[in-house]
């Protein structure tokens, strides 16, 4: 009996290392959670040749829109976890809709591949506002409770933790409040007219409008941004002082180790090719490449880290 089991695991071993040797054998497909046209639609198509050729094989978008992403997700999380069937996740779809709505996927619902963008987001305010720097902020809210106005592109967006990160991690989220739009354009042009005081988005958003940054959620300071400090420096605790507008390539729990592997270095491969490279500096993207382990402990961190966003935004 014994030795029939161990040549039952043998032949499933040599099953799984020769199909993770001819994969891929059929066309691959990547699917986008959101619209055609969109930001996450247009990465993953710039990406997907390349990803084909460093695999010497086939790789096609399909978009599968709705619930913010989380309707692509949830149809990805039920499939084989062969290969075949891939999904590109923002922070958002991955750690913070599951822990605020109810959907058929979780932290370990995915096997991840690599990373592919990252971006830490920034806090600012109006270019000719008074406050020069975050301690002007502290001391404001400090002798006017309730009078300034945080707003985002929406509750539980990476706009609205953004905010809840910085104004939580320095003590002042209950003497201040909070005013959704629906996107960052509407709650930027209210900003613009004095509605809000307040916003927090990526450094590529915030340069397109006349904007002061007072606070950056990285570990270190940005080379761009030289003399603006970090949540870190400016007293904001683990875990809300690093917060990151990031994505990147999941498949569903359980694939083979090798299959993993080989789409995790086939991802670096695409993203060092002329061609990614060219659609990254044209797009002003972020890249941030981690290979499957790297990635993996990065997106459970994340996970964790943005529940206590969560909480602290009440959702």
């Amino acid at each position: 009996m014994l030795k029939k089991t161990i040549a039952a695991l043998a032949l499933t071993a040599a099953a799984g290392a020769a199909f993770a040797q001819d994969y891929p054998v059929r066309p691959i497909n990547l699917v986008a959670p959101f619209n055609a046209g969109g930001g996450t639609d247009l990465l993953l198509r710039a990406l997907a040749p390349h990803l084909a050729e460093a695999l010497d094989g086939d790789a096609f978008v399909s978009n599968m829109a709705g619930g913010s992403g989380t309707v692509g997700a949830a149809a990805l999380a039920g499939q084989k976890p062969d290969g075949y069937q891939l999904g590109y996740w923002s922070v958002t779809v991955s750690t913070i809709q599951p822990q605020i709505k109810n959907v058929p996927y979780g932290v370990d619902s995915w096997t991840p591949i690599c990373s592919v963008a990252a971006s830490p987001t920034v806090l600012f305010t109006q270019a000719d506002s008074p406050f020069e720097t975050i301690q002007d902020v502290v001391a404001a809210v400090k002798d006017a409770p309730g009078k300034y106005i945080y707003g985002s592109s929406g509750p539980g967006a990476i706009t609205h933790l953004t905010t809840v990160a910085a104004f939580s991690g320095l003590g002042l989220i209950d003497d201040m409040k909070h005013l959704p739009f629906q996107g960052s354009g509407p709650a930027l042009q209210a900003m613009a007219a004095g509605t809000i005081q307040f916003f927090g988005d990526t450094e590529l958003l915030m340069t397109r409008g006349d904007f002061r940054p007072l606070v950056v959620f990285n570990s270190t300071r940005l080379d761009s941004l030289p003399d603006v400090p970090t949540a870190a420096e400016v007293g904001i605790a683990a875990p809300l002082n690093e917060l990151y507008l990031w994505g990147g390539l999941f498949g569903p729990a359980g694939m083979d180790a090798d299959v993993t592997s080989t789409l995790s270095d086939a991802c670096e491969t695409a993203m060092n090719s002329d061609g990614f490279q060219k659609f990254a500096a044209d797009t002003s993207t972020v890249l941030s490449y981690r290979d499957a382990a790297e990635f993996d402990a990065f997106f459970r961190a994340q996970y964790d880290a943005n529940a206590s966003l969560i909480e602290a935004a009440g959702l």
